[in-house]
């Protein structure tokens, strides 16, 4: 039988508390002075686990780096994507890839290739691998994800393809279900969606990209967001005052249990 990792058992601990909110750093705009700043002031707000990854990791030496301090210097847990694990050493017990198959993907390397690449580098360099599906839905923009994966969009006013995903999704042993539309998304993720996800299948559900107010957030946690990825905002100037801000948010919201 399948025993459950000890960072998804520590977000589900987290999520009996109340929705999370999980900072993904992009490698590739941070350098480690930064980096330390974000990791500084992702530490005064109590938040235990960040996610790194970018469509694109131009400097795997450079995002090892990142891990090493993340992990070592601040004790935070981290998760990674398939694309960014690749030639890379975790920490075992802190260190996690969402293992992720984007089922309206049009690249085979998505949808299943890339699985297969990298499936001996997970225990070998102390990763453990969350079954992931990643679904891309509409967002109004078209990114380096999207062009990299050549995704079908799910409309926005179709929620039951979104719920037909994560029932088949959930079917197949899959745990997680996340919302994606691409970095610099113009549109949040549609709230309907999360509703039938959430209500309607066992998965735990993680809308991202394009959630860059508070309005946003308190719309993904009113649906019924079990956590949200926060990337963009961290970059602008009032981002880290909106992210406070959101933090006390999540905490006006009911836990749930998933164990």
């Amino acid at each position: 039988m399948y025993k459950f990792g000890s960072i998804e058992k520590k977000i589900y601990n987290l999520r009996n508390e109340h929705p999370l909110i999980l900072p993904q750093i992009d490698p590739d705009k941070n350098t480690i002075k930064t980096a330390n700043d974000w990791f500084k002031r992702i530490e005064e707000l109590n938040l235990h686990v960040i996610v790194m990854g970018s469509s694109i990791i131009s400097d795997t030496f450079h995002l090892q780096n990142l891990i090493n301090i993340a992990i070592k210097d601040f004790k935070f847990d981290i998760l990674l994507y398939v694309n960014g694990m690749n030639g890379v050493k975790g920490v075992s017990g802190k260190s996690a890839v969402y293992w992720s198959q984007i089922p309206n993907s049009l690249n085979t390397f998505f949808s299943w290739d890339g699985l297969i690449s990298n499936s001996l580098n997970v225990s070998k360099n102390n990763f453990e691998a969350i079954p992931t599906v990643y679904v891309f839905d509409f967002r109004g923009s078209f990114g380096t994800a999207n062009w990299l994966t050549r995704s079908n969009p799910v409309p926005r006013e179709k929620p039951e393809i979104s719920l037909a995903i994560a029932k088949a999704a959930e079917y197949l042993g899959m745990r997680f279900y996340i919302m994606a539309g691409g970095s610099g998304s113009n549109l949040p993720p549609p709230e309907t969606h999360i509703q039938k996800i959430s209500n309607l299948s066992k998965l735990f559900v993680i809308p991202t990209s394009g959630i860059t107010t508070l309005k946003h957030a308190e719309s993904m946690f009113s649906s019924g967001a079990d956590a949200i990825h926060i990337g963009n905002l961290l970059e602008k100037e009032s981002g880290f005052k909106i992210l406070t801000e959101i933090v006390k948010l999540s905490k006006n919201y009911s836990g749930k249990d998933f164990l």
